[in-house]
Parts: C-alpha cells; sequence; structure tokens
C-alpha cells in the first residue's frame, strides 16, 4: 500500500497453526482517494483599490493541495472589471486537482474609484480687456476630467463685473465632476477702461 499515489491496493493475511496447517488466505481491497479540494489563498490587497481609469492589475492568488503538488493553473475571471467607471467589481479565483475536487471559489472585490478631479482652463485672454461700456462677452474655458467623460457645464461667475464702471473684476470658474471632485477655482481678470476721449461739440 501506498498512501502517497492514488489507487487500489491488496492486504492479505495468512496463518499457519502448531500443526503446519495454512488457514484460507483473506484479502482487503485498500483504495487511496483523494477527497480533498484543495485551498486558494488571495495575495494582496482586498479590496483592490484602482484610480480611475488606470489599467487592472492582478495581484494573484496561491493555491495548495494535501496530494496534488504539481496543480495546474488557477482560473482568474476578471472580465466584470471596468476601471473607467466607479464601482465595486468581484474577480474570481477557481481550481480544481487532478481528482476532480474544486476548490472554493475565492472572490476579490476591486473597488475603482475617482479622486482625481477636473481641470478647468481659460479660453482667450487673462486678462481680458474690456472697453466701457461695451458689453461683457464670455470668452469661455474648457474642462477635462481623467475618469468622468461626461462633465456637465462650467459653473461661470461673472456677476462682479461691471461693464459701465473702470476698473479690475474677477470672473470665476467651478465644475465638478461625477464624483464629486471639485476642480481648482479658476479666475480671470476683467480690466474695464475707458480709453475714449471726450467729443466737444
Amino acid at each position: 500500500v501506498d498512501t502517497g499515489a492514488l489507487g487500489s491496493y491488496s492486504v492479505t493475511y495468512d496463518v499457519i497453526d502448531s500443526g503446519g496447517n495454512a488457514a484460507v488466505q483473506l484479502t482487503r481491497t485498500v483504495n487511496v482517494v483523494d477527497t480533498t479540494p484543495p485551498t486558494l489563498t488571495l495575495l494582496s490587497d482586498d479590496p483592490q483599490v484602482i484610480e480611475c481609469p488606470s489599467p487592472y492589475v492582478e495581484l494573484g492568488a496561491d493555491a495548495s493541495d494535501t496530494h496534488d503538488l504539481a496543480l495546474g493553473a488557477i482560473v482568474i475571471d476578471a472580465s466584470a472589471v471596468d476601471t473607467t467607471v466607479p464601482g465595486i467589481y468581484p474577480v474570481t479565483y477557481d481550481i480544481s486537482d487532478a481528482s476532480g475536487n474544486a476548490a472554493l471559489t475565492v472572490i476579490r472585490s476591486v473597488e475603482v474609484v475617482d479622486t482625481t478631479a477636473p481641470v478647468i482652463a481659460l479660453v482667450g485672454d487673462n486678462p481680458q480687456v474690456l472697453e466701457c461700456p461695451d458689453p461683457y462677452l464670455e470668452l469661455g474655458a474648457t474642462a477635462t476630467d481623467t475618469c468622468d467623460q461626461a462633465l456637465g457645464s462650467i459653473v461661470i461667475d461673472t456677476s462682479a463685473v461691471d461693464a459701465s464702471t473702470p476698473g479690475s473684476y474677477v470672473v470665476t470658474y467651478n465644475i465638478s465632476d461625477a464624483s464629486g471632485n471639485e476642480a481648482l477655482t479658476v479666475s480671470r481678470v476683467v480690466d474695464v477702461i475707458d480709453s475714449t476721449p471726450p467729443v466737444i461739440t
């Protein structure tokens, strides 16, 4: 009997009495089987946190078995993970040994987060020069975000500008992404000037 190798083995039993009479030999069958599934252990963090939209990096897992010392590859399913959309996604790990014993499925949570604020860029001059009393003309701005590709509108506050009175005024630009990250406020200076001489009639 080799308990380290699966198979069917025979154990025989013999005896002879003092008169030299041999008993009928008996045989016991010993079946060496493997009914113990492998064990899976995750490597590194669980949950795994990924900043949107960084690529997914597999952290891996280890598998061990009491009998099968040449286990095959762990089957990893990360197809549910979308690193371009914040959320929590499962990654599953499975393996079976040579005897067909399946390990208990292990699941790692992958949390895709967005902690990066949008960036605002002004369009046109800064400072913007406006001749009094010409009406104020908004030059605009653009906003980009590494994760949120459907940013809303930039909030532009021009309430401080008085185009009828020479002076320097500030216009502010703000925006937040879908995860609530606020961009750094950007300001444009509007200089209202009076360079037109009077007219004598």
